[in-house]
């Protein structure tokens, strides 16, 4: 019979999901250690493009929305994170500053391990920078599977994939059709097609500010589609 993980109240969530979860536990003490439990209330910034590194940070609850400029005035959503998710690892490894914008989507908690304090134990544990960038293999990783959907899947496999991802344990997703069209890097004539199919096949129902999947059997067949 396995042994039980230990566990580590200053990590909660975090030390049974996501990126740190999988690994050893001298490792996560050391984490636990150095990092502290922070809030971020819905609409703030966590951080923004162009803006020097300071930490890491695992979402322990809330969402997070992920987003990228592609203009010297504009950005897209490219994605919304669940509880789970670690980010801010690409500016420790490249020494850049942030690429990316992070903000609460919803009220959120967070673990925030600082960059000065991580490099020291890494300084002290070189073993431990393949945890690193095991981190940003996995981020990654992500990021190549998001690019696929949008270019091989049809529009309602890809908003099907999308919801399936984002949505919390009670299936209600909070977030306008503007945002998700976003997500999903669909035009809002190709969404609104999409996003009407799935209501009448019954997968999804509609509230005010909110999508709830109401048949995720029915979400997950849309979501396996290949066809045009």
């Amino acid at each position: 019979m396995p042994t039980p993980k230990p566990d580590l109240p200053a990590l909660g969530l975090l030390d049974r999901t996501g990126w740190l979860s999988d690994l050893p536990l001298d490792f996560r003490e050391r984490m636990a250690r150095i990092g502290r439990r922070t809030t971020l209330s819905r609409g703030a910034s966590l951080y923004e493009v162009g803006e020097a590194p300071q930490a890491i940070y695992g979402l322990a609850e809330g969402l997070l929305d992920v987003s990228i400029p592609i203009g010297p005035d504009e950005e897209v959503t490219v994605h919304r994170a669940p509880p789970g998710f670690w980010i801010g690892d690409g500016a420790l490894l490249s020494g850049l500053p942030r690429v990316l914008s992070v903000r609460a989507a919803a009220d959120c908690r967070l673990f925030r391990i600082p960059h000065a304090a991580l490099i020291r134990v890494l300084e002290a544990n070189p073993g431990d920078w393949m945890y690193l960038h095991r981190l940003s293999t996995l981020n990654a990783a992500l990021c190549m599977h998001t690019l696929a959907e949008v270019i091989a899947l049809p529009p309602r496999a890809r908003f099907a994939r999308l919801l399936l991802r984002i949505a919390p344990p009670d299936g209600t997703v909070h977030a306008t059709q503007e945002e998700l069209g976003r997500m999903a890097g669909m035009s809002r004539a190709a969404f609104r097609r999409a996003f009407r199919s799935l209501i009448r096949s019954g997968a999804l129902e509609t509230g005010r500010g909110t999508i709830r999947i109401h048949d995720r059997a029915a979400l997950e067949r849309a979501a396996q589609e290949t066809g045009g």
